[in-house]
C-alpha cells in the first residue's frame, strides 16, 4: 500500500487549506457584490418611488391651487364678454402669470406656470364648449368658438415644439406663451447671454410668424 511521508501530508494539508481558503474568499466576495447590487437597486428603486411621489403631491397641491386662483380670475374677468373677449382676458392672465417677479422666484416655477397655463387654457375651452352646446347660440358664434379651439390647440401644440426645441440647445428647461401678436419664453438659466438670446429667437421665429420685436425672452431668476 502507498504510504505518504509525515511532511508530504502536512503540505497537502496545507495546500488544501490554502486552497479552501481561496474558494471560500471568493464566494464571500460574489456575495457580498450580490447582496450590495441588490441593495443599490433597491435603494434606487426606493428613491425613484419617492420623487414620483414627491412629484405628484406636488403637482396635486398646486393643481388645486391653480384651479382655485384661475376659476377665480377667469369668472371674475370673462361675465358678459364675446369670443373674442374671453380669449383675450385669458391670455392676458396667463401672461400676467408667467412673468410675475414673484413667480420668477418661485423654487417650483416651471412647474406651477405650466400647470396654471393649461389650467387656463382648459377654462377657456370649456367655456368655449359652453357656448357651442348653448341651444340659444347663433350657427355664426358656434363656427367661431369650434375654430377658437382648434386654434387654441395649434398654439399649445407650437409651444411644445418651441420649449422642446430651446432644450435641445442645453437649456435645462423653458416655457413658452404664445398668442397670436406676440410670445413670451422663459428659460432656466444662470445667466443669459447675447448668444443665448439669438439662439432662442432664431428657434421661435422659425416656428412663429412673429417678429424679433414681439418675441421676449427672459430668464428664471
Amino acid at each position: 500500500m502507498f504510504a505518504m511521508k509525515k511532511p508530504a501530508i502536512i503540505m497537502v494539508l496545507i495546500v488544501l487549506l490554502i486552497f479552501t481558503g481561496y474558494i471560500n474568499h471568493n464566494l464571500t466576495l460574489k456575495a457580498n457584490s450580490r447582496v450590495s447590487s441588490d441593495y443599490q437597486r433597491y435603494e434606487e428603486l426606493e428613491m425613484t418611488k419617492k420623487n414620483e411621489l414627491d412629484e405628484k403631491n406636488l403637482v396635486e397641491a398646486l393643481s388645486k391651487s391653480e384651479e382655485e386662483d384661475d376659476n377665480i380670475d377667469i369668472m371674475d374677468t370673462i361675465e358678459g364678454k364675446n369670443i373674442d373677449g374671453i380669449t383675450e382676458e385669458t391670455n392676458k392672465i396667463i401672461g400676467e402669470k408667467i412673468s410675475k417677479e414673484a413667480s420668477l422666484q418661485s423654487k417650483n416655477y416651471f412647474i406651477e406656470q405650466r400647470l396654471g397655463r393649461d389650467k387656463l387654457r382648459a377654462n377657456l375651452i370649456e367655456r368655449l364648449n359652453d357656448i357651442i352646446n348653448n341651444e340659444n347660440t347663433t350657427e355664426e358664434m358656434r363656427i367661431e368658438a369650434q375654430k377658437k379651439i382648434m386654434h387654441i390647440g395649434d398654439l399649445s401644440e407650437k409651444e411644445l415644439r418651441i420649449e422642446g426645441l430651446i432644450k435641445a440647445k442645453g437649456f435645462e428647461e423653458a416655457i413658452v406663451f404664445l398668442t397670436d401678436e406676440n410670445l413670451k419664453i422663459i428659460v432656466s438659466v444662470e445667466d443669459l447671454k447675447e448668444q443665448d438670446v439669438v439662439q432662442i429667437l432664431n428657434i421661435a421665429m422659425g416656428e412663429t410668424d412673429l417678429d424679433a420685436t414681439n418675441i421676449k425672452i427672459m430668464k428664471k431668476q
